[in-house]
């Protein structure tokens, strides 16, 4: 076998979300600050994206996070986000999973009740607690980014006319719309035309409309729309369906996502500190539980930060071997 490079990995899922981790095999990657390993690794580095979570070794709704050297003192690991089809400046799955595969591989001392790991990212480093009970991992929780509602905004579409959507930050750019206004139920029946649907409304407000983070002006342009409804069980508050990409869907709620719908909720008066959202994907049932723990201010917007909780499952490890003579080495995808 004639193999150019061998890199370790650990396969996860967070709620249904699969996050491939990898930890080490790529080359080091410069940078004082997590925005500067992010822009090397970007110029220098992207066929490792393509290459481990790209078809034939991935699949285009298949997330990722390099594990890197932190830039900050305070931090355990640095982590850059990524997928098959973009980077993330933070991603709450990705994060779940870290929290449990970092403690099930000893990465990580474990710790009971709970187990506290730093992680450098773009915004910053995020702690993630990881509850222990006689040695098993239960549930995940991490503090959110400040998560704020921007704007409302009419944005037009070929097929459904003027579309009103809420505009939020949680971490990415949100686009918020209402399922049942547009008539859309949120069901398996109904996928294709809410990612058809959806990818008209991702266009349309990032032509239409311009949002960028008042700090990180970086943080620019709607990364999903989030279709949602009110839900009519007992003890969950929406049902969502996000849309991103070039034609992708998530399998759980989204950590950002729910951030952002707490910002929204909180923004018209449906939330307070110390209030909870328990929040579905529409498509497998996965849950999230978002608390509000805080008021604060981003660029004089008033913003929230949230306790993110979920779960996460190790599904594998996985030793990636690039040959040489493969034609495919880099990733694809249709």
């Amino acid at each position: 076998m004639n193999a150019e490079m061998v890199v370790q990995c650990i396969d996860t899922h967070s709620c249904g979300e699969a996050t491939r981790i990898v930890l080490g095999g790529i080359p080091p990657v410069p940078g004082a600050t997590m925005a500067e390993k992010y822009d090397y690794f970007q110029r220098h580095f992207d066929t490792w994206r393509t290459a481990l979570f790209q078809e034939p070794r991935g699949f285009e709704n298949m997330l990722g996070a390099f594990l890197v050297p932190p830039t900050s003192s305070l931090a355990d690991f640095g982590v850059i986000f990524a997928g098959a089809t973009q980077y993330f400046e933070m991603c709450g799955d990705s994060t779940f999973s870290l929290g449990k595969a970092l403690v099930e591989t000893g990465m990580v001392p474990r710790v009971e009740p709970v187990t506290k790991i730093h992680l450098d990212t773009y915004g910053g480093v995020v702690e993630v607690k990881v509850e222990v009970r006689n040695g098993a991992v239960g549930t995940i929780a991490y503090r959110s980014v400040p998560a704020f509602f921007a704007q409302t905004a009419v944005v037009r579409t070929p097929s459904r006319g003027e579309v009103t959507m809420d505009i939020a930050f949680g971490g990415l750019w949100y686009g918020f719309v209402d399922a049942r206004r547009l008539g859309i139920g949120l069901s398996r029946a109904n996928m294709r035309e809410v990612l058809s649907v959806g990818m008209e409304l991702l266009r349309a407000v990032n032509q239409e409309v311009r949002v960028e983070h008042p700090l990180t002006p970086k943080l620019s342009g709607v990364a999903l729309v989030t279709f949602y409804e009110r839900s009519p069980e007992t003890g969950v508050d929406y049902r969502v369906a996000n849309v991103y990409g070039t034609n992708a869907t998530c399998r759980s709620p989204a950590g950002t996502m729910s951030a952002a719908r707490a910002a929204v909720s909180y923004s018209h008066g449906d939330l307070r500190p110390g209030g909870e959202m328990v929040i579905r994907n529409a498509w497998i049932g996965s849950e999230h539980r978002v608390r509000v723990l805080e008021e604060t201010v981003v660029g004089g917007l008033q913003a929230i930060i949230s306790e993110l909780r979920a779960t996460a499952h190790v599904t594998g490890t996985y030793q990636a071997v690039l040959e040489g003579m493969d034609p495919y080495k880099a990733g694809f995808l249709l």
